[in-house]
């Protein structure tokens, strides 16, 4: 099985709100989330989008982080089975309770059964210690106003996506979302990082029409967290071997570097 994909997009059809603009993808809240159609996966049209379940996991962390002073620097969540398009439970548990460091483990599931499972490590962010010697070479893409949107063919669902062109030949593209995630509520800035981090693996594992990988797993680190809507995605590695992808993007907002994310996956 493959998915057909255009400008990051998949084939399928929409969910249009009154006044032209897209319903959220859930409703429900206190963990307990009722998908609408639409949240669905561009690989079946009866599985729930994994990106989607990475924002629902980050909202319940931050239900269970303190209100400031911590950031959620690195989630990595395991997206082990195919998720149905049902109501999902989400469960999340303190591990560690540090005066500088909390781990924060969440469960995913529908019917009982767990179908996915995050680890998230929040550090308490405080004044900056001395700059070291190496550091990374600033890619400085443009704004993504000044990117033309594309010529969309797909449902507005799936996310916007706008490609840069680099006279250095980097590939480089802005992601967000298109519709809330949550009826009634407004996105965090880490529930649009956790929900776009999942993008890496169909931005690098991209063939020339159609996209025959599907990643099992998905880690995302962040330095801080992102301003406004747009997550900047910069393609610095992909490695296969006998079938198996592991690839690596920097992760941009409008103002900078936030962090990156990183994926592996399977032939689909």
């Amino acid at each position: 099985m493959t998915a057909t994909v255009q400008d990051g997009t998949a084939a399928g059809g929409s969910a249009e709100a009154p006044g032209g603009s897209l319903e959220a993808f859930f409703v429900g809240g206190d963990g307990r989330y009722e998908p609408r159609a639409h949240a669905r996966s561009p690989w079946s049209e009866s599985l729930v989008a994994g990106r989607l379940v990475c924002g629902l996991m980050a909202r319940e962390v931050e239900n269970a982080l303190p209100a400031e002073g911590f950031v959620p620097s690195r989630m990595t969540v395991d997206l082990f089975r195919p998720i149905p398009l049902q109501p999902i439970t989400i469960a999340a548990h303190t591990v560690r309770d540090g005066r500088r460091i909390r781990v924060i483990d969440v469960d995913a599931s529908v019917d009982g059964i767990v179908v996915a499972r995050a680890s998230v490590l929040a550090l308490r962010s405080g004044a900056a210690d001395e700059e070291v010697a190496w550091t990374h070479i600033s890619h400085r893409p443009p704004n993504p106003d000044l990117v033309a949107p594309p010529t969309r063919t797909a449902p507005r669902h799936f996310g916007e996506v706008r490609r840069v062109t680099d006279p250095d030949d980097r590939r480089f593209a802005w992601f967000r979302e298109t519709a809330p995630m949550v009826e009634n509520t407004a996105g965090s800035p880490f529930e649009v990082a956790a929900m776009a981090a999942d993008w890496v693996s169909p931005f690098t594992n991209m063939g020339a029409t159609r996209l025959h990988y599907i990643n099992g797993d998905v880690t995302l680190y962040l330095s801080r967290l992102p301003v406004g809507p747009w997550i900047g995605f910069e393609n610095i590695d992909r490695v296969v071997t006998d079938g198996v992808a592991v690839s690596t993007c920097a992760l941009h907002d409008v103002t900078g570097r936030i962090g990156s994310a990183s994926a592996a996956a399977l032939p689909y």
